[in-house]
């Protein structure tokens, strides 16, 4: 979760009667021992709705690369699932299709339309210790520079040519909420 330039304080927007963030927040604490990485600006309010303990910090403050540098770094786990807390249209089924298309040599699953969908991804950890944090020396924010550069060591499904459209025939999964009017949208 960071700081929203277009909506102020996103992740507690109401949608739907509930929190933005608690949408996806739901459905990922249901198939994985969910961790956050939370801006300063935004932490102290999730730990309260939450009452959860596994929170990191975004002390890096650099946007999405740096909070998922700083999950790669405080997590055990081989395999991180990374997604934006304002999609609230997340689909059990399409993550665990994902899940299912790890090799244990990659650097994880991307999903590819026009182009990546790099908040909606998993990245094994390794691979992320060992790119993002050359990535940030050298002032470089974009995680989709980073898929970019290593395609080879990602598995890559075509959204359009998978089985994912099966799972959610318009591909809603990958809606995030941006402005107000996306607010009103769906």
């Amino acid at each position: 979760m960071g700081k929203s330039k277009r909506i102020e304080n996103k992740p507690f927007v109401k949608f739907n009667s509930k929190f933005l963030f608690m949408h996806g927040y739901e459905i990922l604490s249901k198939i994985f021992p969910t961790f956050l990485v939370c801006h300063p600006d935004v932490e102290g309010k999730v730990k309260e709705i939450l009452k959860d303990r596994n929170i990191i910090s975004d002390t890096l403050n650099i946007g999405p690369l740096g909070a998922l540098y700083l999950a790669a770094k405080g997590m055990t786990c081989d395999y991180i699932f990374f997604v934006g807390c304002d999609m609230p249209f997340l689909n059990r089924e399409v993550i665990k299709f994902m899940c299912g298309q790890i090799d244990n040599n990659i650097g994880g699953v991307v999903l590819k339309r026009e182009k990546f969908e790099p908040l909606h991804a998993i990245y094994g950890r390794k691979f992320v210790l060992e790119t993002a944090g050359k990535m940030i020396k050298n002032n470089e924010r974009k995680i989709s520079g980073m898929i970019e550069k290593n395609t080879d060591r990602f598995n890559i499904i075509d959204i359009d040519n998978s089985e994912l459209k099966k799972f959610d025939p318009e591909i809603k999964f990958l809606n995030d909420i941006d402005t107000a009017d996306d607010l009103k949208k769906f």
